[in-house]
């Protein structure tokens, strides 16, 4: 009998050398119908993979996640294989289910036509691998154009699939109006799919007048995304608070768990997260080789799905796990200068901060006001841009007023009293509260109540966003010590503070409401002529106070 050549796959494995030895003398029938099954499965696989292809793991997560919920956000690695799992399980939907209609978006026709539609072609059926044509049916597709008038429907179950491209929706709002997407009579099945993002950059509008479009069939949303240069708003807000349900081990990362299954507690919507490594068809061994000593969060990023960053953010090494803290450090005069700094304004509450300073020069910010959780966010992520949400709302206090409960005064000295600390120096925005009013300022306002506010320095936005960006520094590709450490860390508390430090960028009055926390970190940043705030021993401490200042 010839030696028999299995072909290599990554699934299906032929049996050993010594296997086959044994077969060949002892059982060679056997062999050759072992052989052969696997040279058909094989084959089959190739020509029918929707019918006979090999499920993924990862896949069989998104089908249990649209089981439970309306919305999934798929997060996945390089060739974590989440396209083309998001084109079978349409696939399946529309082979199987009938009178549906399903959209598909991409990044533009190039992408639409090379990737999107190419997966779901690769899972046609393969007797409709030609072109179909009926009363009920149309199919026609071309490597060079995809399908023809980007659509087809699929003759059996009569359920159409269209592609879109974000840039259409950008140039025309109403392409998606007067449109049912799902499966009539469907209700909440796992299959009930109506709109698929694939690689979603925007913001929340598209997403928000898709959700209007799925209502009527009760049907579900996928949304794609790979988050290799940080992750968007919308995303962020899918991510916000979300509850880990499942985690798996990351062999790249020395063990740690990572997720794999979250709740979005924000969009009651499930997210999945697609590994590289539990696609074997998508060269994980050499991808892994090319990565293995990166960055831990180049890693999260690129083999498992886990966004680290903002795409747009200002301070792009600032990471939750190194920067915020759980526990607050013990201050004494001795061992701390405290410090608050102030954002007045008119039309909403102060923003304020209260940070303490060591020996070593690390800042630690140990409170914000308004608080998240007393008062809400400061901001929210509206249409087309952030706005100010429920704790900037004007709760009615005032500096010159002897009601305790309205006087930002006797505000300030309550939270010192729950923190346990005095407060060294007292820092304002030099320009807004240097405006005259009834012939004198806000620094004005604050002395006549026993308050010295001293001034903010007046550099330019850019150039103390950049200072502050010094103080998140840190070498990510090695560990975190005592010498390789950022220089600040916020308590985690400070909701709104941490929310505008990820989500931050002056792009007009786009991200104004996110701006005032981070106005008043750079007042902190470039105090004391733009050296920062300094530890000062208790004697110092002592003098000034009996100059007046706190």
């Amino acid at each position: 009998m010839a030696e028999l050549d299995f072909t290599p796959h990554p699934i299906l494995k032929p049996p050993t050398a010594a296997e086959q030895l044994w077969l060949l003398e002892n059982n060679h029938e056997g062999l050759l119908e072992l052989w052969q099954e696997h040279e058909r499965l094989i084959a089959l696989s190739k020509s029918d993979p929707l019918r006979h292809g090999f499920n993924l793991t990862s896949w069989t997560r998104i089908r249990e996640m649209l089981a439970e919920y309306n919305e999934v956000l798929v997060l996945g690695g390089n060739r974590a294989g989440k396209t083309a799992g998001m084109g079978k399980l349409c696939m399946e939907a529309v082979t199987q289910q009938t009178d549906g209609h399903i959209v598909m978006f991409s990044q533009n026709a190039d992408t639409s036509i090379k990737v999107q539609q190419a997966a779901m072609w690769e899972f046609m059926p393969k007797e409709f691998k030609k072109k179909t044509k009926s009363i009920e049916g149309y199919i026609n597709f071309s490597m060079q154009n995809g399908f023809t008038g980007q659509s087809f429907i699929f003759p059996d179950t009569r359920t159409r699939v269209d592609f879109k491209t974000y840039t259409q929706y950008s140039n025309n709002h109403t392409i998606l109006e007067g449109f049912e997407f799902g499966f009539p009579d469907l209700g909440d099945h796992p299959q009930n799919i109506g709109i698929v993002n694939d690689e979603y950059l925007g913001d929340a509008s598209l997403i928000n007048t898709q959700r209007f479009r799925l209502a009527t069939r009760n049907s579900k949303l996928i949304t794609g995304f790979t988050p290799i240069d940080g992750f968007t708003a919308l995303i962020a807000d899918y991510l916000k608070g979300a509850e880990t349900l499942e985690t798996k081990t990351a062999a790249l990362l020395s063990g740690e768990q990572v997720p794999v299954k979250q709740y979005s507690v924000e969009r009651d919507a499930g997210i999945c997260y697609i590994h590289t490594d539990e696609n074997p068809f998508g060269g994980y061994e050499r991808l892994s080789k090319d990565i293995a000593k990166r960055s831990r969060e180049e890693i999260l990023v690129r083999a498992y799905g886990v966004p680290v960053k903002s795409v747009t953010t200002l301070f792009p090494l600032f990471n939750k796990n190194v920067h915020v803290i759980s526990e607050l450090p013990e201050i004494s005069k001795a061992t701390h200068t405290v410090y608050q700094v102030i954002d007045p304004a008119d039309a909403r509450n102060f923003f304020c901060i209260w940070a303490a300073v060591d020996k070593a020069g690390d800042v630690t910010i140990l409170r914000e006001w308004p608080d998240r959780e007393t008062h809400g966010e400061w901001a929210l992520h509206g249409e087309p841009k952030w706005k100010h949400g429920p704790a900037s709302g004007k709760l009615g206090y005032a500096i010159r007023t002897d009601v305790k409960d309205y006087s930002y005064v006797e505000l300030f000295k309550e939270i010192e009293a729950e923190l346990g600390v005095e407060v060294f120096e007292r820092i304002g925005d030099s320009r807004f509260m240097a405006r005259e009013h009834d012939n004198q300022d806000m620094f004005s306002d604050f002395a006549e109540m026993d308050m010295d506010v001293v001034p903010s320095d007046g550099r330019m936005e850019s150039s103390g966003i950049q200072m502050l960006d010094q103080w998140f520094a840190y070498n990510p590709n090695i560990e975190v010590d005592s010498v390789n450490r950022p220089k600040i860390r916020i308590h985690e508390s400070c909701g709104n503070i941490i929310d505008s430090v990820v989500n931050y960028t002056p792009d007009g009055k786009k991200f104004e409401a996110l701006k005032d926390p981070i106005d008043c970190l750079r007042y902190l940043r470039t105090a004391n002529g733009g050296e920062g705030p300094e530890h000062y021993d208790a004697s110092v401490f002592n003098i000034k106070q009996q100059t007046g200042g706190y």
